[in-house]
């Protein structure tokens, strides 16, 4: 039940806030607030992490990172060229490209597009060797797809969760720099049925397995996904580890110095012989000696960023062939605990809804304390519950929780 295992066992828009819905109201296990996330609608990400489609290779990773003209360079945890979809491997591509900066070129001026972990974490390390450097962010804040809120009185994380195998994982160093708390989650786990009893493994039905090793995993469902790009991944060992301060820690890092501009939504991207010219949707426009570009896969195949010359066939292919996956999370805030306490994961595959919505819940109370627990939708049925009010997603999340324990 590790969510980056593939094909294991079984097992921005966003609202913050809670107004009960009918059936919600008459119940006497009340949700007291939510958060929802919706990564989809997202403009700024447009999904939550890349995957291999079927059809797609490794080497379309790489092929994404491939600078262009040695001035415009391309970072992010869809350009790592081993592995995807993590925030290691978003730190890992940031440090490539400031390097590639820094070795091929003859650059005094950076703008790093997009204020995510790569974007910073390249900016750090260009300012330490000595390069004037300016960080250009579509939001309001840094982070990107890490995203902590606090609103219901724990922290929660709306994008990034774990750290994805703790041994020798460069986040592991981070996070012990910054002394921040980390523990590991176990793989703990019960399946309830609809009507509240302990469900054996046995008795799970056969599409389960797709929901929750591949699209609470990938993002993807198992028919969109090219296996063999999987089997033979090379990525860090060890236990999935948790913050529980909120991931967000690990930004506190970065300097307070570092010249971040929010509000910047860059639309186009000009690339000259000597420097590339970026221009925003206000009609900002700013010349830098190379740029470092950030954008998630999902905005890059969106067509968001206009590119001058074109961006090359091999490179428009391969940001075709990849897939950009979805995984949403519905938390809720209860005065009490009423599930099962002492397991990680609960399923719920009886809730009398579609397959994949609402079947799989992170109990964070046994790792906060605090009477809180988490839905996971991923793949399709995220998509297919993108467009549901707040008051509708918190009513079935509600009776999903209702069935399972009566």
């Amino acid at each position: 039940m590790r969510r980056r295992e593939f094909f294991g066992t079984v097992i921005a828009a966003l609202a913050v806030g809670f107004t009960p819905c009918p059936s919600v109201a008459r119940s006497n296990r009340a949700p007291t607030g939510y958060i929802r996330t919706n990564w989809s609608r997202d403009p700024y990400s447009l999904g939550s992490y890349s995957f291999v489609a079927r059809g797609a290779r490794r080497r379309d990773h790489r092929a994404l990172a491939e600078p262009l003209g040695n001035r415009l360079f391309f970072a992010g945890e869809a350009c790592h060229p081993d592995y995807n979809s993590t925030v290691h491997a978003a730190y890992e591509s940031g440090l490539i490209a400031a390097e590639a900066v820094h070795n091929n070129t003859d650059a005094e001026s950076v703008a790093i597009v997009g204020a995510g972990v790569s974007g910073l974490t390249a900016a750090i390390w260009l300012v330490d060797e000595g390069y004037d450097v300016t960080v250009l962010e579509a939001r309001n804040r840094i982070g990107g797809r890490i995203w902590t809120d606090r609103s219901l009185g724990v922290p929660l994380d709306l994008g990034a969760s774990w750290i994805h195998g703790a041994d020798g994982n460069p986040l592991t160093n981070v996070a012990s720099a910054l002394d921040i708390r980390t523990r590991a989650t176990d793989e703990s786990y019960v399946v309830r049925g609809g009507d509240g009893r302990n469900m054996s493994d046995a008795e799970a039905p056969a599409w389960l397995d797709n929901v929750v090793s591949v699209q609470h995993s990938l993002g993807a469902d198992e028919d969109d996904v090219n296996g063999t790009a999987y089997w033979t991944v090379s990525d860090y060992g060890g236990e999935e580890v948790i913050l529980p301060g909120g991931y967000d820690q690990l930004l506190t890092g970065a300097p307070r110095s570092l010249d971040i501009r929010f509000e910047h939504i860059v639309r186009q991207v000009d690339i000259g012989e000597h420097s590339v010219q970026l221009r925003d949707t206000q009609g900002r426009e700013a010349l830098f000696d190379a740029v470092i570009l950030t954008a998630p896969l999902g905005v890059l195949k969106h067509g968001s960023i206009g590119f001058s010359p074109p961006l090359p066939e091999w490179k428009t292919e391969a940001i075709t062939r990849l897939g950009m996956g979805l995984l949403d999370k519905v938390y809720l805030r209860y005065d009490a605990v009423f599930w099962d306490e002492d397991v990680t994961w609960i399923v719920t595959p009886e809730n009398g809804l579609p397959a994949g919505q609402f079947n799989q819940w992170l109990n964070l109370y046994r790792y906060t304390g605090q009477p809180v627990i988490m839905a996971f939708n991923g793949a399709q049925p995220a998509r297919d519950l993108s467009s549901l009010s707040d008051a509708k997603i918190v009513d079935k999340a509600v009776q999903t929780l209702a069935k399972a324990y009566p």
